[in-house]
């Protein structure tokens, strides 16, 4: 009657209390522990009445094992649903293979196993540990690959250095993440054929991920261009050889790169940013054939990778070139005043000179001792006064530059900067002496139109108020045109 009492009074209360616990875990995190729940109930209720009963002691520690026995399964169910699947499946999306509920079961039930033994029935296992160690070391030794990836899969799944669907570069070879288990991982090349690569070489390989942290990057494409092609010529080429190649992304826009002066041709390196990586081959072919076109339609050529040695000599001239540059000249307001025959022999032996877009022709101060005659381009002159910088002309086609330093020997009076890359031809001083000495009637004109060029320029100074003062008097044109006559006289002694 007494045992009856104590089961009615402190079991049934426990039993209850272990119900109330399944049905919470059940509607707050959808655990279904099933049948085998009311045994663990059974038993902690029966283990709570037995602590007051007086049974014989083999029969109490008997009940205690079971009772903790199914207490410590109920730990592991709990462990493996609320860890390995609500964790990483649910929170993170990632399966977590049998192998690890299972190992974590058999190692907690081995656990619990040697405690109820070495505390409860007080049987001492040290020999016990021991073999349970050898066997663990036997078996940790023959798992070994099998566990060294499993443990790279898991740092692959928490890290997430990579994904389903992105694209890789791995031993040189441009492949797609297929899928990825705990073993190994499965992609696919450009070429349609399956790499299945053990995790643990995954994770020690240097690769190159592509599709991290966006899906678009940059690929660069070398061209090989002749030395004799202007770099910001060859530059606006090659970018108009990406403008039309589909899968190059706008944005970022394309670059080009001179990369090197190599033995036989300037190399150029164009980067502009994909996001197809499948693409990958037929965008940078696009980009070389396209670039090729571009080249050939301009008369640049791709120098063929090798060494030649050769000796050049000067052009002559030609007439048509000289008749050319004569015309030119004749459009200029100073060498109007010459002759045909006096032009064709200031041009004869004229040097052709490449300037890039933001070169300077000269200097404003530098000593003079050519005429500049632009073939191709634009460039824009600027006067530094009183720390002033204006610009006063924009000279292009046909303008001719540094006309008072030929004629006067004065330094230069201006700075001329390249707007675009510009084609320059260089008259020598010398020339233009033997063509005063022949006709020294021209230094009257010339001096007169110099005057009348120096006026313009300080016209457009006074409007900018950068040099003249309210206390300057300007020059008249005759008082220039007497100073200009003086100095052409004197340098070059008609």
């Amino acid at each position: 009657m007494t045992n009856l009492f104590i089961v009615l009074l402190v079991g049934l209360p426990v039993y209850v209390v272990m119900v109330l616990l399944g049905r919470q875990l059940r509607s707050r995190w959808a655990m279904r522990l099933g049948a085998p729940y009311q045994f663990i109930c059974i038993a902690n209720a029966v283990l709570a009445a037995a602590y007051f009963m007086r049974l014989p002691l083999e029969t109490y520690r008997v009940i205690m094992a079971a009772a903790y026995m199914m207490d410590a399964l109920l730990l592991l169910t709990l462990f493996n649903r609320l860890y390995w699947e609500g964790y990483f499946q649910k929170k993170r999306n990632i399966v977590v293979p049998r192998f690890f509920t299972h190992a974590t079961r058999l190692v907690g039930i081995t656990a619990a196993v040697l405690l109820i033994l070495q505390f409860i029935f007080e049987v001492r296992v040290p020999g016990l540990f021991a073999s349970l160690a050898g066997g663990g070391v036997v078996i940790g030794l023959a798992l070994r690959p099998v566990i060294s990836n499993l443990t790279a899969g898991l740092t692959i799944q928490l890290g997430k250095p990579l994904k389903q669907g992105d694209w890789l570069l791995i031993d040189n070879r441009l492949a797609e993440v297929m899928e990825l288990n705990w073993r190994t991982s499965r992609l696919r090349t450009v070429d349609h054929t399956y790499l299945e690569i053990p995790n643990v070489d995954l994770v020690n390989a240097h690769l190159q991920n592509f599709s991290y942290p966006t899906p678009h990057h940059a690929v660069r494409v070398t061209v090989p261009v002749d030395y004799n092609a202007p770099p910001n010529k060859v530059r606006r080429i090659l970018l108009r050889a990406t403008a039309d190649v589909e899968g190059v992304l706008k944005d970022p826009a394309p670059e080009v790169f001179l990369k090197d002066f190599a033995e036989s041709a300037v190399v150029y390196e164009i980067k502009c940013w994909i996001e197809r990586d499948e693409r990958t081959d037929q965008i940078l072919d696009a980009i070389r054939t396209d670039a090729w076109y571009e080249l050939r339609r301009a008369n640049i050529s791709i120098p063929l990778p090798q060494r030649v040695v050769r000796y050049e000599r000067p052009d002559d001239d030609s007439a048509q070139q000289v008749k050319h540059l004569a015309d030119l000249l004749g459009r200029n307001m100073v060498f109007s005043v010459l002759d045909d025959s006096q032009r064709e022999k200031l041009v004869a032996g004229a040097q052709k000179q490449l300037f890039g877009k933001g070169e300077r022709l000269f200097r404003q101060g530098e000593e003079g001792g050519a005429l500049y005659v632009i073939m191709e381009g634009e460039a824009d002159v600027y006067v530094d006064s009183d720390g002033h910088l204006t610009r006063v002309n924009v000279v292009r086609s046909g303008d001719c530059l540094g006309e008072i330093s030929l004629l006067t020997g004065e330094r230069l009076s201006a700075t001329v900067q390249a707007a675009r890359d510009c084609e320059v031809v260089l008259i020598q001083r010398e020339r233009m002496a033997e063509v005063l000495r022949e006709s020294p009637e021209l230094v009257e004109k010339l001096s007169e139109i110099l005057a009348l060029r120096r006026l313009e320029t300080e016209v457009i100074l006074a409007e900018t108020q950068f040099r003249r003062k309210s206390d300057e008097v300007p020059k008249s044109q005759e008082e220039y045109a007497n100073d200009f006559l003086n100095k052409i006289k004197d340098f070059f002694s008609v």
